[in-house]
Formats: structure tokens, sequence, C-alpha cells
């Protein structure tokens, strides 16, 4: 009897470290309400969760297919297992959903985050909407020309996007009132697997043709770029949402690797009392206190008066605020030419304005606009005073003029 009773405890020991081994990882979905990690161990049959310090542990076991594309929705993680969409209790890992779709592959998984989901079938090209309150699906795509992997539901813009397999695999999108495919973006990637978001809404896709996640931007246009980190087979992917920096976890190749998305810290600095980013950002807005300042939307911007400014950018959807800079140097004079040398007239001014003070010798100038861009460079002499401002804009402007070792900055507006 003690024989068989150690026989049973060594059993049971071997199967519950069997159950925490990574085998064949296919998918990963973040569960926020229990802070952990589920992996779709489709080699072992099984869910495994995984917490933030790395320890492994069996979740659900016994799942007669796969799981491959996981997706948590309300209180329940979805899989999909060959043809059938299964669930299961959050809580405690009991299967409480079982749909037959008479699929071929079921591989991709997303939902609108109420009570629909969405699967691709890699095999029979399809893609399926599935029910979950009336347990019923509908097949809202067939015979798809590229072969479907990854899909990600968007309700805000009423589409689910799409990423294939295959070389040149496009981004694709399935209308959900239409079910109308449409293509988003062509791409120069292959046999891509899987695709999230960011916190900022930037678009995330793993494609086993470069090994790599490879991050597009919110509104899907230009190119993509490729983040670092080597990868193997990297197949469907979840993103973590956190205060300073998002998290992309990637299985693959027998592993899950772990891709942190730092965000922005947008640090102004000031030179001569010219404020700019030390990082280059989508759009710009700066602020003198908590006034925004018309026409400031540059990376750089030269101060006009004293005060404290910030500036406000954008990464993707969201908007980071910098440090603040104090500007206590400035004075009239620096900006109103009154070392008596050179004067703007007329000030306001229409289609041109005249600089009075001009000695013989060479005179170079740079006109630029409040936020601090160039807008021409010439040169002045007692024969030429005039520069054209018929075609700026209306708003205030600088001239910074070179007379032989002086330099001075007047201002003026153009109305």
């Amino acid at each position: 009897m003690k024989k068989v009773l150690c026989l049973l405890i060594s059993l049971l020991i071997t199967n519950t470290i069997f159950a925490q081994v990574l085998s064949g990882p296919e998918s990963i979905e973040w569960d926020q309400a229990n802070t952990r990690w589920l992996v779709g161990n489709s080699s072992g049959g099984t869910i495994l969760a995984r917490s933030t310090s790395g320890t492994l542990t069996n979740f659900v076991s016994g799942l007669p297919s796969g799981p491959y594309g996981l997706e948590i929705l309300g209180d329940k993680v979805f899989a999909c297992s060959g043809g059938f969409i299964r669930g299961y209790s959050l809580s405690d890992g009991a299967n409480v959903f079982n749909l037959n779709l008479n699929a071929s592959f079921l591989n991709g998984l997303t939902s609108d985050g109420v009570n629909f989901l969405y699967a691709t079938d890699f095999s029979a090209k399809k893609i399926f909407k599935i029910d979950i309150s009336n347990i019923s699906f509908t097949t809202i795509a067939t015979g798809l020309v590229k072969t479907p992997n990854g899909i990600l539901c968007e309700p805000e813009n009423n589409r689910c996007l799409i990423v294939n397999w295959g070389s040149n695999a496009p981004i694709l999108a399935i209308d959900l009132t239409t079910n109308a495919i449409s293509t988003v973006l062509a791409t120069t990637l292959g046999n891509c697997d899987g695709i999230t978001k960011d916190s900022c809404g930037n678009y995330y896709i793993t494609a086993w043709s470069n090994n790599k996640l490879n991050k597009f931007n919110p509104s899907l246009t230009g190119n993509f770029t490729v983040i670092p980190g080597n990868l193997s087979s990297p197949a469907d992917i979840d993103c973590r949402f956190g205060t300073t920096f998002d998290t992309v976890g990637i299985p693959g190749g027998g592993a899950i690797s772990f891709i942190e998305l730092t965000k922005p810290n947008p640090i102004i600095s000031n030179n001569s009392n010219s404020l700019s980013t030390s990082t280059t950002f989508d759009n710009y807005q700066w602020f003198q206190g908590q006034t925004p300042i018309s026409g400031a939307n540059q990376q750089s911007f030269i101060p006009t008066s004293n005060g404290n400014y910030t500036c406000a950018v954008n990464y993707g959807t969201c908007t980071f605020v910098s440090n603040t800079i104090t500007v206590s140097t400035l004075s009239n004079a620096i900006f109103e030419g009154s070392n008596n040398d050179l004067f703007i007239y007329p000030n306001p001014a229409n289609n041109k304005i005249t600089i009075e003070g001009i000695s013989n010798s060479n005179t170079s100038y740079i006109l630029y606009n409040i936020s601090g861009k160039i807008i021409s460079k010439g040169d002045l002499n007692n024969s030429n005073i005039t520069i054209d401002i018929s075609r700026l804009q209306k708003g205030t402007y600088f001239l910074k003029t070179f007379q032989e070792s002086k330099s001075q900055t007047l201002s003026f507006i153009k109305e």
C-alpha cells in the first residue's frame, strides 16, 4: 500500500510539472482582472496562467485540440479549439461554453468587448461571428483570397482588422455592418500572425518573414517600424497597458517573449531663449502658463515674453506634457530694436516692411515665425531695405539681422 501511495504521489507531481511546461505556445492574453497572462499551450492541450513574476501554473487542461487564439470576454476566456469555440470560467477554469462551428482550423480570435466573438478559419479562409449569449454563430466572410490569421476587433471603427499568411501580406478589414472586405494597407511583410494595439493607438503585428514585432501608426499609413528583439515564429499577441510603459506578450518558438513599449517623456530645454523638445513627436502645442500659444506648433519655440512655458506633445492618440521652463531674461529692448540701430515700419504691416538704420555694408537677415520656423533668408543694404511679406499668414514674426559682429532681433505683426 505504501508503494502504491508513493507511486500515485510521484505521478501527481510529474503530471503537475509537465502541465506547467510550455509546449507549443500559440497565443497569449492579458487577464487584467486577475493580473496574469493566459497562454494557449497548443501542443499540450492546456491553457497556462503566467504570473507577472514568471511563474507558470496549469489553468485549463484536456482541450481536445489546440488551443490557438484566446480572447477574454466578461468573466470567461474563450479559445479556438479545432472547429470549436470553447469557453472557460476565469475564476476556476471550468468549461462553460462549447460551440461547434464546423470549421476547418480556427486560429485568430477577438471580441467587441460586449457580446460577440470573431474568429478566423485559417484553412477554409472564412471569418465567423459568434453570439455568446445565444450560443450561435454566422459566417460573415467566405472564399477569402488571402489566408486569414490574426484578427482584432475595433468597435469604434465598426470593423475587424485581419492580418494574413503568405508573402506581401496586406492588412484587411471587414465592415461589421455590411461584411465587406477591404484592403487597409499593403505591406512587404510575410506570414503575419498576430495583431494588437498599445494604449496610444499604435498597431503591432508579428511576422515570420522577419521574426519581429512590427509597429504601425494609428492611421495605418506609411511604413512600419521594426521593434528591436529577437523572436522565433512569433504568433498571436496581446498588450498589457501600463502607466509608464505598455508590454506586448509574444509566444513562439517554444517560449514567450515580452517587449516593453516605453511611453515618451517630453523634455524641453532652453538654448539662448530658444525652447525645444529633445525628441521628435507627432504634434506640438506650446503653452505659456495654462494658455496655449496660437501658432506655436513646432518642435522649437522662441518666446517673446518672460513666463513659464511647457509643451504638450502627441504620440499616437496620447498626449504628454513636458517639464516647465521659466524664461526670465527677456526684455522689450531685444524685440523692439531699442539699441537705436534698426527699426521696422510699418508695424503692423500688410504687404511689406521697411528696415530703417541699414548701413552701407551688407546686412543679412533671417525671417522666422513665432514657432521658430525659418520663413526666408536674405541680404539688406542701404539700397534694399524692404522685405515682401504679402504671402505671410497673419500673426507675429521675427527678423534677426546680422550686421558685422552685431545681431538684433526685431518683431512685427502681419495683418
